[in-house]
């Protein structure tokens, strides 16, 4: 399959996911404060670690060929689509418009440290499962 095929049907799955799951955490948790957004971030950032770790091991132990491919499917495509720096960005400059300084500084501080938590995790995990 060409890259470009590869990085378009990954991006379409990762962004309905994305809707799927924004949705449904707003609709559980309420829209005062970002959680879908925040939830697909770390999400995608757990699968990031995950996904790119056992790319890398598997190539190094065993030699895994298609590991371009999928990269390009499942982070840039994917994970691309899921993932959204702009939704956070405009969700918090709405919140700091709204005098919500606190709402706005979670939002930054959140999404940053369950960012590199789940990266960390992903790439443990990974590293776990990958022999």
């Amino acid at each position: 399959m060409p890259p470009i095929a590869l990085v378009f049907l990954g991006g379409g799955l990762g962004a309905v996911c994305r809707y799927l799951v924004t949705t449904q955490v707003g609709a559980r948790f309420g829209t005062v404060f970002p959680f879908g957004t925040l939830t697909v971030n770390t999400v995608g950032s757990f699968l990031m670690g995950l996904i790119m770790g056992a790319l890398l091991l598997l190539t190094e132990r065993h030699g895994f060929v298609a590991a371009g491919p999928a990269k390009l499917l499942l982070t840039v495509g994917f994970l691309g689509g899921f993932t959204t720096f702009s939704s956070f960005s405009m969700e918090t400059m709405t919140l700091l418009r709204g005098g919500s300084l606190f709402y706005a500084a979670a939002n930054v501080a959140l999404n940053i440290l369950c960012g590199f938590a789940a990266v960390w995790a992903g790439l443990l995990l990974a590293r776990g499962i990958v022999r």
